[in-house]
């Protein structure tokens, strides 16, 4: 069966490096490492299209895989609730919850979607190719889920259920055993809460670097105390790394001495303000004698 002109000729792009199999064996192995067999291959084109690579006049990027994104991800938010419910019956609501944010984390999709071999099939405009973007943790979870939105359209709720069972829901317990994937936001959010301060903030710092390498720097603050920076390609990375420096100096003595002293500052110079006043060197003590 002949494939559709645009993504014959995305495989022809994707796939010329020299090898000599034809543009339909090429996609029948992508096909195979993603486990399923795409009825509108278009579908699985623009899933890895990535935003760099459409045309200057698409500015809202609609020949892009972001809404193929955005799709994938609402089928992950849904499947993954429920395989949850059903795989843990008895954890709480908010231990739920946190296995969640970890196994839906654009760390998690990427290690997934390198593993698999996504990056050497994406399709990218040459400054994002040229700065590593096919190792992108940003560009690998969104490729990930991009492609999950893909095959959910093209065939539905269970074969996109049997793509997170094949690459993810196997993985949810090596995830979570593995200390390098620790969700520093939700345990600072965790510790914040319990003490007393509230939510922690962050503040963007600075951002710089050219449109496609962008690198955040961000800052953490519990109670309006700072309690670390850290930076990242990304606003959520850098988050991570500026929690991971909040929890290594985390001490509720510490943020409420900073609380205590800004107070004592502020006694102590409404004190002397009074003190100034009852001596009549104040600017108001001033103001009155001189109208008298």
């Amino acid at each position: 069966m002949r494939i559709p002109t645009a993504a014959s000729d995305f495989f022809a792009f994707l796939f010329s490096f020299g090898k000599k199999r034809s543009a339909v064996e090429k996609r029948a192995h992508l096909e195979s490492l993603i486990g399923y067999h795409f009825r509108d291959p278009s579908l699985l084109s623009l899933a890895l299209t990535h935003k760099s690579k459409v045309p200057p006049e698409d500015k809202m990027g609609l020949k892009s895989n972001e809404r193929l994104e955005f799709l994938g991800d609402a089928v992950l938010n849904c499947c993954i609730t429920e395989h949850l419910y059903f795989k843990y019956p008895q954890k709480s609501e908010g231990q739920l919850s946190k296995i969640k944010s970890l196994i839906v984390s654009g760390k998690i999709l990427a290690q997934i979607s390198d593993t698999i071999g996504f990056g050497s099939y994406l399709l990218l405009g040459h400054g994002e190719d040229d700065s590593g973007g096919r190792r992108k943790t940003s560009i690998l979870s969104n490729t990930f889920e991009s492609i999950l939105g893909a095959v959910y359209l093209d065939g539905g709720l269970h074969p996109a259920r049997g793509f997170l069972v094949r690459f993810l829901f196997g993985r949810i317990d090596e995830f979570l055993q593995e200390k390098s994937n620790y969700n520093y936001k939700s345990k600072i959010l965790e510790v914040s809460q319990r003490d007393g301060f509230g939510i922690p903030q962050y503040k963007v710092l600075s951002t710089s670097g050219p449109e496609h390498c962008k690198v955040f720097t961000v800052q953490i603050l519990i109670d309006d105390v700072p309690m670390g920076e850290g930076s990242g390609h990304s606003k959520k990375r850098a988050q991570q790394i500026a929690a991971k420096r909040a929890i290594e100096k985390y001490s509720k003595s510490h943020i409420t001495a900073h609380y205590k002293g800004e107070l004592h500052d502020e006694l102590v110079s409404d004190g002397r303000a009074a003190d100034d006043h009852r001596n009549g060197q104040g600017s108001s003590g001033q103001e009155d004698t001189a109208g008298t």
